[in-house]
């Protein structure tokens, strides 16, 4: 609930239970008015949204206001892209996008559930998601202007160049984010495999 909303709210509640007990119930002015400060203050503190990162709340977490703004830019980048998608008229250009938005959308959902390795997807954040949504815009705005000058022709051909460059770029960030459960899944494999040899020896 936005701020605007938990005043109104918290403002009306506690109007209605000062006419009640003053008008109806002919209680003390004074205590009626301490009565509705307490229950306007504490409904507009009731009703802060809690914010949280896979599942706990965001004042609970070490720089969890931080890593929550990473979050939430993060997601504003990759609905900038979701809506240049929606304007881009090359197919190709549209697919290497998509391919872009759905790649990064899995790495958002994965930090969502692993908060501690946020740290390590800094420059994710703050250089490849923000330049693709900005690199995107620009490509629908130059697009949409209708020109079919030699050098808007080169700047188009030159984003849509750099998409499937920026894509690798997520994938690999994606997987130095998956090293641990990576190795993981090698380490069980390798013990499987001499399990399996043991086993099959007896």
């Amino acid at each position: 609930m936005k701020d605007t909303a938990r005043m109104l709210v918290s403002a009306l509640a506690a109007s209605v239970v000062f006419l009640v007990l003053f008008l109806l119930l002919h209680w003390n002015l004074i205590l009626c008015i301490l009565l509705c400060v307490g229950i306007y203050f504490g409904l507009f503190f009731l009703l802060k949204p809690s914010r949280k990162i896979a599942g706990v709340n965001v004042e609970s977490v070490p720089g969890g206001e931080e890593i929550r703004k990473l979050l939430d830019d993060a997601q504003a980048d990759l609905t900038e892209i979701d809506q240049a998608i929606k304007a881009i008229a090359d197919p190709s250009a549209k697919d290497d996008a998509l391919t872009l938005h759905a790649t990064g959308a899995k790495i958002l959902a994965y930090l969502e559930e692993n908060p501690d390795k946020i740290r390590l997807a800094r420059r994710f954040f703050t250089y490849y998601l923000d330049t693709a949504a900005k690199l995107l815009e620009r490509y629908v705005d130059f697009q949409n202007t209708g020109l079919r000058s030699e050098e808007v022709k080169k700047i188009l051909q030159k984003t849509a160049q750099a998409l499937p460059a920026l894509n690798n770029a997520f994938e690999k960030q994606f997987t130095r984010l998956m090293q641990g459960e990576l190795m993981d899944v090698e380490a069980d494999i390798e013990l499987l495999k001499s399990t399996l040899k043991m086993e099959g020896g007896q």
